[in-house]
């Protein structure tokens, strides 16, 4: 885990509790998360998604559900910046602005390009397309 500005860390392996079940939770690939977020244990090493400011999944062999069950599970935990590295279809999705069970604005990035992230999820961040879409 690293500390990317005051407020916020980069942590991997730990889950999201997801409102949708007592026992529903994701996992992303990293997430940027609250600094305190560790005071907001749920269990089994998943915290309350209102200390994920953006989750990250690079797609494996089962893309398809990060492109539909996992980011319908996140819009529904109200995670505000999903970034799918999606190898499948050689592209890098940036979603933003959950509401009413839909991500509102996307933006489709390719190889070669870069994407600058929201400042929303506090820090200033630029991370190259193809970094996301390494095998």
């Amino acid at each position: 885990m690293s500390r990317v500005a005051e407020s916020i860390r980069v942590a991997q392996a730990i889950g999201l509790w997801l409102p949708t079940g007592r026992e529903d939770h994701a996992a992303p690939d990293p997430a940027v998360v609250d600094d305190d977020y560790q005071d907001h244990l749920l269990g089994h090493n998943c915290y309350r998604p209102s200390v994920f400011r953006m989750v990250v999944e690079i797609t494996s062999s089962d893309w398809r559900d990060d492109l539909e069950r996992e980011r319908a599970a996140y819009t529904e935990a109200q995670v505000p910046v999903y970034v799918i590295g999606d190898r499948k279809h050689g592209r890098v999705l940036v979603l933003t602005d959950p509401v009413g069970g839909e991500y509102r604005t996307q933006s489709v990035y390719r190889p070669g390009e870069s994407l600058v992230l929201p400042e929303s999820i506090g820090a200033k961040t630029e991370i190259e397309a193809d970094l996301l879409l390494k095998r």
